[in-house]
């Protein structure tokens, strides 16, 4: 039977943590969960590293987007983090996306947007102003950017138990069964 492919996007080292408990719970839910540090996006040797992991989002149903403190790695098509990339290309490409952001950067956000025409402020949440500027693109969005605080990885599977809930009942009200 097929499966939803599920993508975790996220700075690794920082969030690896909620990205376990998100792997765990996505395959309770009996879905298969996308990580590169478990070996599900195929890499071969005629691209960079960080193109085989846009191809996966491809591949994927579902795109789950962490944003925490850190920026990441930087990608090919500066000025954007790798996982910044990630979520553009689920967006492009049309994808189920549910984005993440730590409560406490979060809450910062909006001190970022009162300040960003400041000289020398310096954010306790983040470690580059990027991660901050990156957010008033998901805000923008005309769609596909809900953004939902979050302290734990339990937040956000008690987030998505309800939303895939939903989309399951509208799918059966739609008579698609």
């Amino acid at each position: 039977m097929a499966r939803p492919r599920v993508f975790i996007s996220s700075t690794f080292f920082d969030l690896r943590q909620v990205r376990a408990d998100l792997e765990r719970f996505i395959k309770q839910m009996g879905y298969d969960p996308v990580l590169h540090e478990r070996g599900r996006v195929a890499y071969g040797s005629d691209k960079k590293l960080e193109d085989y992991c846009y191809r996966e989002i491809e591949l994927c149903e579902i795109v789950v987007s962490i944003v925490g403190g850190r920026f990441g790695s930087g990608s090919q098509r500066d000025p954007y983090s790798i996982s910044q990339i990630e979520l553009k290309t689920a967006i492009e490409h049309g994808k189920a996306v549910y984005i993440f952001v730590e409560r406490s950067v979060h809450s910062e956000f909006g001190t970022y947007l009162k300040n960003k025409g400041v000289k020398g402020v310096v954010f306790n949440f983040v470690d580059n102003v990027k991660v901050y500027q990156f957010m008033e693109e998901i805000e923008a969005l005309p769609k596909n950017n809900p953004i939902a605080p979050f302290e734990t990885a339990q937040d956000i599977t008690d987030f998505l138990k309800e939303q895939w809930a939903g989309l399951f009942q509208r799918h059966l009200q739609e008579g698609a069964v």
